[in-house]
C-alpha cells in the first residue's frame, strides 16, 4: 500500500524519484573532475557572475536543454516517466538539478556523437584539463 502511494506521487511529480549515481565512461572521470573544479570549484549550485552558466560544469541554458535529450536513454533506464522528468529538467535551472544528474548531462554531452566528441564545450578556461 505505502509503495503504491510513493509511486503515485512520483508519477505525478517527476522530480520525486532519486536518480541513480551516474558512472562516467572508462578513462573520463579525471577529466570530469578537472572540468568541474575549473568551472565551479566542484559546486553543483554554482552560477557564474553573469548568470548565463550554471551548475557543476557551467552549462548554458541552450546546452542544458540539449543535454536533456542527449541523456534521455539514461533517464529511461530508471525513471517511470522519462519524458516528464526531462521536461522538468528543461524547466529547472541546472544549478538546482541533483548533482548526479548534472554528472550524467556532462558525460552524455561529452560523448553524444562518440567518445570525447563534445569536449570543445569545455575548451579553454583558467587551466586546461
Amino acid at each position: 500500500m505505502f509503495e503504491g502511494v510513493i509511486l503515485a506521487v512520483a508519477l505525478a511529480n517527476p522530480k520525486v524519484i532519486e536518480p541513480p549515481t551516474y558512472t562516467p565512461p572508462r578513462g573520463q572521470a579525471s577529466y570530469g573532475l578537472c572540468v568541474a573544479l575549473r568551472e565551479s570549484e566542484g559546486q553543483p549550485t554554482a552560477v557564474n557572475p553573469t548568470g548565463k552558466y550554471r551548475g557543476k560544469y557551467q552549462f548554458s541554458e541552450e546546452l542544458k536543454d540539449g543535454a536533456t535529450w542527449m541523456m534521455l536513454d539514461w533517464i529511461k533506464r530508471w525513471h517511470p516517466r522519462p519524458l516528464a522528468y526531462a521536461r522538468w529538467l528543461r524547466a529547472t535551472p541546472m544549478n538546482q538539478w541533483p548533482e548526479n544528474v548534472q554528472d550524467a548531462a556532462f558525460y552524455e554531452t561529452l560523448n553524444h556523437e562518440g567518445k570525447w566528441s563534445g569536449k570543445s564545450h569545455w575548451a579553454g578556461g583558467r587551466w586546461k584539463c
